[in-house]
């Protein structure tokens, strides 16, 4: 993705979360009654996420802060996990988790490309926000998957 403008990122970005809740929505309708309704609540998240953007007021990109966010690094040591329709739910934690790292990474190796200042803030603010939906994610994660051990 090479970007030109504020908008062209902007509605990429949308697209991308309405995937993503396409994506969670299938995977609902396609897996066990045990898994389902975890799949309908990110799906549930990533529309959010969608309506989130849509209202984005781009005139605001350079009042707004970015802050580093951390995580708890889980995703950096899990493998990915392929969408199975018997999948676990910890398996499905480690599939979202890595979706969200990966749209983070794109956004942040896309925000290198660019020249422009508020294109290259934008990005990152993209990025920043799919980072807390990592560590959200990974939150979960711990408390509910390794906490268990």
């Amino acid at each position: 993705m090479r970007p030109k403008s504020l908008d062209e990122i902007l509605r990429f970005a949308i697209r991308k979360e309405a995937d993503s809740a396409a994506f969670y929505r299938m995977a609902a309708d396609r897996s066990n009654p045990g898994i389902r309704k975890a799949f309908e609540e990110l799906a549930k998240e990533e529309e959010g996420h969608q309506e989130r953007l849509e209202q984005f007021d781009l005139k605001k990109v350079d009042q707004m802060e970015l802050k580093e966010t951390r995580g708890l690094g889980l995703s950096e040591m899990m493998e990915d996990v392929p969408y199975s329709s018997d999948m676990s739910y910890a398996d499905l934690l480690r599939m979202a988790i890595k979706n969200e790292e990966r749209s983070q990474q794109l956004y942040q190796s896309t925000a290198k490309l660019v020249t422009e200042a508020a294109l290259e803030k934008l990005l990152l603010i993209l990025a920043q926000e799919e980072s807390t939906h990592k560590e959200r994610l990974e939150k979960i994660y711990d408390k509910e998957i390794l906490q268990e051990f």
